[in-house]
């Protein structure tokens, strides 16, 4: 195998036999968009990289296939780009801590790592670490269709399932997609996944009973849209936590989640600098737009500034549903300066509250539970209800189209083909369509 990667020329394909190998480096091969250097197994999953470490470096077109990793060192991708990581299964052997794949080096750019199974992991690092140079993350990047499970127990820092840019890069802008990819009790880092730089997309991704948050942690004008946030009632779980300018938050839905301040289903985060200071400090929320989210049945729904000093501003909170049971369904624990909220339908049973004044009305939106979530049923108050222009919500949570006045909440009542749901393990993975 070592001889035929430091070959390996545009179209070549490396078939590895059934059985265990050591793997090396592959340096400066390039193959093309038509002819890609391909490195699979003959048999998915029976080719196990036992030993060694690759590093593709400055290398570009290449595709790595099928294989099992039980290794004990990082996959790196260096100075590369349009490199592939498909089909694979990572259960690496870990003693100490460990990134799993990591991109890095300049200039990195449009990779692409999906269809994989990650699992079992219990020392500190990331499955996935997107980095870049000291100066510019790598850009265009692509995670999709992967499974992650089982990482934990909780750690105080540095055990994401994915971490995308870094504190010192954070000003630069990623483009990095993250789409359709499951995460099962991902219990490892009180972030889920953390974005760290500018211009990111989180989209039609299911996070089920996992401890944490999708976590806006640094950066600007990043989208989360599109995605399932299932908590089944495990303590820890939540949603969505930002920090930053002009993110959008839109079509996401939330249900049995428990988490509370940095765990809650929506937090709008307190600030503990402005609009200057270190870049490793908590940035303050200016102008985020969260619209069109479905929250059902959360301990804590909607909170605004539960952390820091500097509440949010300018911010809009509209045509959301709110349905829950307990506490304040909108939770202001710091005032928010010029925040909007419009077009909002809340629905407070047993103890809670709506918990701000205005703007929310108060009505049944008559949810009805369906393929593991609620949407609107008919007759719904939220049907044809949404307030102002949000030219972004162009579809729903399902993926289909909003028409004429939106409706309120994540889903669109429609009757045009479901695309988008709640992933399950044979929709994500080594074996998905």
């Amino acid at each position: 195998m070592t001889a035929a990667m430091a070959d390996a020329a545009p179209g070549h394909t490396i078939v590895l036999a059934d059985g265990n190998y050591s793997i090396g480096k592959l340096n400066a091969r390039n193959g093309t968009a038509a002819a890609p250097i391909t490195i699979t197994a003959a048999n998915q999953g029976r080719a196990v990289i036992t030993g060694g470490q690759l590093e593709v470096l400055s290398s570009s077109y290449v595709t790595v296939s099928g294989l099992k990793w039980t290794n004990s060192h990082t996959l790196k991708i260096t100075s590369s780009h349009h490199i592939r990581v498909t089909r694979s299964h990572f259960r690496l052997t870990e003693s100490s801590s460990l990134k799993w794949i990591i991109i890095q080096g300049a200039p990195s750019h449009h990779n692409r790592i999906d269809h994989n199974l990650f699992e079992e992991k219990h020392q500190l690092g990331n499955f996935i670490t997107i980095d870049g140079s000291s100066n510019q993350q790598s850009q265009y990047d692509l995670i999709d269709h992967n499974h992650f499970r089982n990482i934990g127990p909780r750690a105080t820092n540095e055990m994401e399932a994915i971490r995308v840019g870094w504190s010192a890069i954070s000003q630069s802008n990623g483009f990095t997609t993250i789409e359709h990819n499951l995460f099962e009790n991902c219990d490892g880092d009180p972030e889920i996944v953390s974005v760290k730089s500018n211009d990111n997309t989180v989209r039609y991704n299911t996070f089920r009973t996992s401890q944490g948050t999708l976590s806006l942690r640094h950066g600007n004008r990043s989208q989360v849209h599109g995605n399932f946030f299932l908590g089944g009632g495990k303590a820890g779980t939540g949603g969505v936590r930002v920090y930053g300018q002009d993110h959008k938050i839109y079509n996401n839905y939330f249900e049995g989640l428990t988490g509370t301040g940095y765990d809650a289903a929506l937090q709008l985060d307190g600030g503990d600098v402005d609009t200057s200071g270190a870049l490793s400090s908590h940035w303050r929320v200016y102008r985020a737009t969260a619209v069109n989210n479905t929250f059902v049945n959360n301990v804590s729904n909607i909170e605004i500034g539960a952390n820091y000093n500097l509440a949010p501003v300018d911010s809009v909170v509209a045509n959301n549903i709110v349905v829950g049971s307990q506490g304040k369904l909108i939770n202001e624990l710091k005032s928010p300066k010029n925040m909007t909220y419009a077009g909002n339908i809340a629905w407070p049973t047993g103890a809670a509250v709506i918990g701000v004044a205005g703007s929310v009305t108060i009505a049944n939106p008559l949810l009805v539970a369906q393929d593991e979530v609620s949407r609107i049923g008919a007759g719904s108050p939220a049907i044809d209800a949404a307030v102002g222009g949000y030219a972004f919500v162009t579809e729903d949570m399902d993926r289909q189209p909003r028409s004429g006045t939106a409706d309120v909440g994540a889903d669109e009542r429609s009757t045009a083909p479901v695309t988008n749901k709640p992933l399950l393990p044979a929709d994500v993975g080594v074996g998905a369509p």
